[in-house]
């Protein structure tokens, strides 16, 4: 197995101030996107990925083996299929990687947020997801994955991701009820569901040999995620810091109305502009310099989201 070159790290965040945090226009609050750049670096996970010829030397043509990128690292890296095709061989590696580990971090956030003896049922019931995704994420990192058997990994995450997705639901409408008393918002439970379902649809799609993005459905999709992050993040920050709360309710607000609105270069704006605020957001939280309730994994979480967003904008 061919294995790349060690990765660069990419451009560092500069260090952030409450000044740069709070002075700009629009929904950033920070200057110039600052530290947003991607990194130019192609990598491979812990373990290796099988090496191909560069999907956009041929379009649309599959590929030997999965090849993907590693982008936007801070805490972790965003997964990307490599090259500007759609081979649903680098597609199916790239979202397993990024969306396994983003469903093992819901986990890690629903153990967190269901303390107590009278949770421990369901604490122990994301314990299990978590390490379940954790296992299926290092499958796929350490596994040949090409065109003989990427379909048998997606039918098999699928068939992981589905129970999860109910799980989650049964668990929304539990807390919406009152049968569940956790810290988990009834929203926070439905919006990792929608996550879930959505990364079925996807694999299914690939396994059908299909990778292309909808431009309506991708912009409806993120446009939903992003706003609901901004609303997140509104009742997560410390009342105190009522212009960072103002300033992400108008965000959930811009990404409401970019619902239904299949502008690629608006979603795009509001997409760059979005990542921009959350990078250096995640730096000012690990520094204690956002008052918040606010975990540093979950910061980096909605920052690697958003950062995700733009790679499918830009293939669209």
């Amino acid at each position: 197995m061919k294995i790349l070159g060690t990765p660069r790290e990419p451009s560092p965040v500069p260090d952030v101030t409450r000044r740069r945090v709070l002075t700009a226009g629009g929904i950033t609050l920070i200057a110039a996107f600052a530290g947003c750049r991607s990194s130019t670096a192609v990598s491979v996970p812990g373990g290796g990925v099988a090496a191909s010829p560069r999907a956009a030397a041929a379009a649309g043509r599959v590929s030997q083996a999965a090849r993907v990128a590693e982008i936007e690292k801070m805490r972790k890296p965003v997964f990307v299929p490599e090259g500007v095709g759609f081979d649903p061989v680098a597609f199916s590696l790239a979202d397993t990687l990024f969306w396994t580990d983003i469903m093992m971090e819901h986990a890690q956030f629903f153990v967190m947020l269901m303390p107590g003896d009278e949770l421990a049922p369901q604490r122990a019931e994301a314990e299990r997801f978590k390490a379940t995704f954790a296992q299926q994420f290092d499958r796929a990192r350490t596994a040949q994955i090409d065109q003989s058997n990427y379909v048998t990994l997606n039918r098999q995450t699928v068939e992981l991701v589905k129970p999860y997705a109910e799980w989650k639901h049964r668990m929304g409408e539990a807390q919406a009820k009152g049968k569940i008393r956790s810290l988990v918002w009834h929203d926070f439970f439905e919006h990792t569901a929608l996550e879930a379902e959505r990364f079925t649809r996807r694999l299914d799609q690939f396994s059908g040999g299909r990778a292309e993005l909808d431009r309506a459905e991708t912009i409806d999709f993120w446009a939903k995620i992003m706003e609901d992050h901004s609303e997140f993040i509104a009742h997560l920050l410390d009342p105190q810091e009522k212009t960072l709360i103002a300033a992400s309710r108008k965000s959930a607000d811009l990404f409401a109305k970019l619902r239904g609105d299949d502008s690629k270069v608006k979603a795009l704006a509001e997409g760059q502009a979005i990542v921009a605020f959350k990078t250096t957001a995640t730096k000012g939280i690990e520094e204690g310099k956002i008052k918040s309730i606010i975990h540093p994994a979950l910061a980096d979480h909605v920052r690697r989201e958003a950062v995700k967003f733009v790679d499918e904008l830009k293939r669209l």
